[in-house]
């Protein structure tokens, strides 16, 4: 099997990133099992595709993907063996098969510049800022007059080309690639490089050749200054000479330039040449510094819409999960004669945590819990799913809250992740009887408020749920008469907060169910919702927000 060879992995969000392709075989998919996963690419399959060494010769296969795998842009049906150069799309990643040639992350080094100056090159160096050249008149004749050159034609069409190459739409590899043609041809250049700042390293993107020696105060000039430079003559610089790699390298005339926006320097393209005769001009660096900076701000665009359309799958594919999401929250109460009940949820993101059900029993008794999924977003909304299908489960054979509590701790403690855990407060009502019993695992205790509006807490049970295996957790007996209200909760209602900070839990939410308490149970619900926005003064829910109330009417 071949060793060192890269893959040129361009991802979903436009990074790029250079992978060697050392093992015998691996895999990429949105699978987290995949030597290459991308969990955000909805167009990828779980497992979409494997690559493997067969002797010297590296192959790409489907695995039965169901929007399929594509070389230089045909799709493949069955086994494909690779040249270099090919290029493999999945979705919205793709990977250029490079030949198995050193590695190509060194295709540029950085050679220490000895001088005493932070930034120091010889008088021989011209330096132009964007800046500078903006405030300039037209660009001029690129090359002299002798060469035959049109003097007004060259730098015009130049900049046509790119501005007619550049407003196409381009996955980011191929955009790097023609930026890096388009500059070497308008300065006639023998050989280029761009490279992108990928946090703070810089990245080779785009490359006409094997191996560059750039001086770094050359490049932390451009970088840092924002300064584009010409050294029109190598072996007249004395700072370069001493570097005897960039001497005997056969480089005459070099440029390098910042690839700019308006905001910020995002990478830099280096242009060289190797014949003497042919040195690049004031012109040249003006010309490549107008491009450089067209192209810096089309690489920007193309990034930004790479995000917004991942955010846009990503709120598509939030919506549905939400929509899935409610479905597993009752769509309406129960009809249970000698109760009445009544539920409400409100996620402060597209999807939540939390959880509420009604349990019917086959002795006739009601089960109520409310549980609470410690986190937000997506996360606790699928672990929120897998409470609920663990709790509709357990509920038809009818345990008493404390047993509930236990099997789903113990359902819940081999799957859930170390920083997820689940408070729960559980309770189930006789309609018969009135007998109410009720455990809570680590939740906000529920209240029963009486008809003469006497508040009594239920706080037996035990720790939160998910965490810690055979557990125990107590029970408590309470009597409910007619009129009484029960009143179940999530932190959302009882901890949010006023703009002093204060926290809404507390005699304000007590005098309030008192105050309500003979109320229809929707208007309760309503009553306690449009409290808890003027507490916080409408800011937006830090937290899910849960309500269950039921009140024994016979």
């Amino acid at each position: 099997m071949p060793q060192q060879v890269i893959l040129t992995v361009s991802a979903p969000d436009g990074s790029t990133r250079q992978v060697k392709m050392e093992s015998k075989t691996f895999t990429l998919g949105r699978g987290a099992a995949n030597e290459l996963s991308y969990p955000e690419d909805i167009g990828l399959s779980r497992q979409h595709l494997a690559m493997e060494w067969e002797g010297d010769r590296l192959s790409v296969r489907d695995l039965g993907s169901k929007n399929g795998t594509s070389v230089n842009g045909v799709r493949i049906a069955d086994k494909y063996f690779l040249r270099s150069g090919d290029k493999v799309t999945a979705s919205r990643v793709t990977i250029l098969y490079g030949s198995p040639t050193p590695a190509l992350d060194k295709t540029v080094i950085f050679e220490p510049s000895e001088t005493t100056q932070k930034f120091g090159l010889s008088t021989g160096t011209v330096a132009v800022s964007l800046k500078e050249l903006l405030r300039q008149g037209p660009i001029n004749d690129p090359k002299s007059p002798s060469s035959g050159i049109n003097v007004l034609a060259t730098p015009v069409q130049a900049l046509v080309r790119a501005g007619r190459e550049l407003t196409m739409r381009r996955p980011l590899p191929e955009l790097f690639k023609v930026i890096l043609d388009l500059g070497m041809e308008a300065v006639r250049a023998d050989r280029g490089v761009l490279l992108t700042l990928e946090g703070d390293q810089l990245v080779v993107q785009a490359s006409s050749a094997g191996e560059f020696r750039i001086s770094t105060a050359v490049r932390d000039r451009v970088m840092e200054e924002r300064t584009s430079l010409l050294i029109q003559s190598v072996m007249d610089d004395a700072v370069l000479q001493q570097r005897q790699s960039i001497a005997f390298s056969g480089v005459q005339s070099l440029m390098a330039v910042p690839l700019q926006t308006d905001e910020r320097v995002i990478g830099l393209l280096y242009v060289d040449s190797v014949q003497m005769s042919y040195p690049f001009s004031g012109d040249d660096l003006n010309l490549l510094t107008v491009l450089a900076n067209v192209a810096a701000i089309r690489i920007e665009r193309e990034r930004f819409a790479l995000i917004e359309e991942a955010e846009r799958i990503h709120n598509l594919e939030l919506l549905q999960a939400a929509d899935i999401q409610q479905h597993h929250l009752p769509e309406q109460a129960p009809a249970v004669e000698g109760l009445e009940v009544a539920g409400h949820n409100a996620a402060c993101h597209t999807v939540g945590g939390d959880y509420y059900d009604f349990l019917r029993y086959p002795d006739g008794k009601l089960g109520l819990i409310v549980a609470d999924v410690a986190g937000k977003g997506l996360p606790a909304a699928l672990l929120m799913m897998k409470l609920q299908a663990h709790t509709q489960s357990l509920s038809e054979f009818g345990p008493s809250p404390h047993e509930l509590a236990m099997r789903l701790n113990r359902s819940l403690v081999a799957t859930c992740p170390r920083n997820r855990f689940i408070t729960a407060a559980i309770v189930t009502i006789d309609p018969a009887t009135g007998e109410l019993v009720s455990t809570n695992a680590g939740h906000n205790r529920p209240m029963v408020i009486r008809t003469d509006g006497v508040i009594e807490q239920l706080s037996e049970g035990g720790p939160v749920l998910g965490l810690i295996p055979n557990l125990s957790y107590a029970e408590e007996r309470m009597q409910l008469e007619k009129g009484d209200l029960l009143v179940l909760f999530s932190d959302g209602i009882s901890e949010a907060e006023n703009p002093q900070g204060e926290e809404f839990g507390g005699p304000q939410f007590e005098q309030l169910l008192v105050a309500e308490r003979e109320k229809p149970l929707r208007e309760i619900i309503a009553r306690v919702n449009h409290a808890v926005e003027r507490w916080t003064a409408g800011a937006p829910a830090s937290d899910d927000r849960t309500l269950v109330v039921a009140r024994r009417t016979a």
